[in-house]
């Protein structure tokens, strides 16, 4: 591993505030390997070996029901790490990695290798103890957002989250019901609804305006004059168990 790669990774939150001498087990035994896009890292299911590292790019994290039906669960960007669970359990991994972009890297950290530091190493401990929670809270975030709010406020939420510097946003249609827990068609209706509103502006089937107030205001959540509302952030969670082929929740 390079100099500038372990560099990166002192800031990542597990890694924080180590050793020297711990550094340099991660500098000799971690390993960065470059992907092209669509690349599965780990797939769902699979014995964890690896707890891994975003260090530029991006990977999406997915499951697949019985029936086919894909799920997202979240999108780890630069800094982010993912297996994390099944590494601290030593159990299956709970999603498959995808990468989603040509430029995207990560680091490596054998199972092994974390659990010595976990056990040898108090801050590495307090590392996780202090980091999980959030995942608790993001999870619980997920499954609040799948369970009460209507298809609509999901996709509201997701085009905020995904519109890039000109409020465009990239995801296909099928993307974003897999994001969002549904199916496409109800991602299409959603869309119709919310261009006829005047939310978004929609140009060869493109999303290539983004009315940020209006969408905003679905959620409930209008800025005011002098506060500009804060970007929503991505959660990760759990795979939603029904299919909601009718509700737009658009009125």
């Amino acid at each position: 591993m390079r100099d500038h790669d372990l560099a990166f990774l002192r800031t990542v939150p597990y890694f924080q505030g180590l050793a020297p001498t711990d550094y340099a087990q991660m500098q000799g035994r971690c390993r960065t390997r470059a992907l092209t896009t669509g690349e599965i890292i780990v797939h769902e299911g699979q014995p964890a070996d690896a707890l891994y590292v975003v260090l530029r790019g991006s990977v999406r994290l997915y499951t697949l029901s019985p029936e086919g039906k894909e799920q997202v669960l979240f999108v780890a960007a630069s800094g982010e790490t993912f297996n994390d669970v099944a590494v601290f359990d030593g159990g299956a991994a709970l999603a498959t990695a995808e990468a989603l972009s040509a430029d995207t890297c990560i680091c490596v950290v054998p199972a092994a290798l974390m659990h010595h530091l976990l056990t040898t190493n108090p801050r590495v401990a307090a590392n996780v103890v202090r980091v999980l929670p959030s995942r608790v809270r993001t999870l619980t975030a997920l499954v609040e957002d799948l369970s009460f709010h209507h298809i609509a406020q999901r996709v509201a939420r997701l085009l905020l989250e995904e519109r890039d510097a000109s409020s465009q946003v990239a995801l296909t249609k099928q993307e974003m019901a897999a994001r969002v827990g549904t199916v496409r068609e109800a991602v299409s209706r959603v869309l119709h609804d919310l261009e006829r509103r005047g939310a978004i502006t929609r140009r060869h089937h493109r999303i290539v305006q983004v009315n940020t107030p209006a969408l905003l205001a679905l959620l409930g959540a209008a800025p005011t004059a002098r506060e500009p509302a804060p970007r929503p952030q991505p959660v990760a969670g759990i795979p939603q168990q029904q299919r909601e082929l009718s509700l737009v929740g658009c009125g």
